[in-house]
């Protein structure tokens, strides 16, 4: 007799669990799940960093990071005597990030950030990371704004 209380109780479950799963409309908790969006999802804002230690972070007027995807993390900061100029970049499994000075003139710096990934195709994680780059100016930056771009190449 026992033995059929536990069926009837392990059965019981059974039914229980297989018809919570049967609803389509209920989410996590009961809630109504809502109906998939036709529209394209919008990308995720890049993470909000903090520069390196001893970094002191440019004033958002001064750098233009609009050339750089959504999801880059977006922030400039100097180092030291000002000469060193740093961003955020992104790489991730099998690829590397560079920056490159592009341009330095009395008005501006361009840095560019290159994304490496290897020519020969090998099996990558899906993992991204976002180092801190820098660049090495002649002078300190000072007044100066920085625009920062970024492109990938293969090597």
């Amino acid at each position: 007799m026992r033995r059929l209380a536990t069926v009837v109780g392990a059965g019981a479950a059974l039914v229980l669990a297989l018809s919570a799963c049967a609803e389509p409309t209920a989410g996590f908790g009961g809630q109504p799940t809502p109906p998939p969006s036709s529209a394209q999802p919008t990308p995720e804002p890049g993470p909000e960093m903090e520069p390196p230690a001893g970094g002191k972070p440019l004033a958002k007027n001064k750098a233009d990071l609009s050339a750089l995807p959504a999801d880059f993390p977006k922030r400039v900061w100097t180092e030291g005597d000002g000469t060193v100029v740093g961003t955020f970049g992104k790489e991730g499994g099998c690829s590397k990030v560079r920056a490159d000075l592009t341009e330095q003139t009395d008005t501006g710096v361009k840095i560019t950030l290159v994304e490496t990934t290897p020519a020969n195709s090998e099996a990558c994680t899906m993992d991204l990371r976002f180092p801190p780059v820098t660049v090495k100016l002649a002078k300190p930056l000072g007044e100066r704004g920085v625009v920062v771009t970024a492109k990938q190449e293969t090597k």
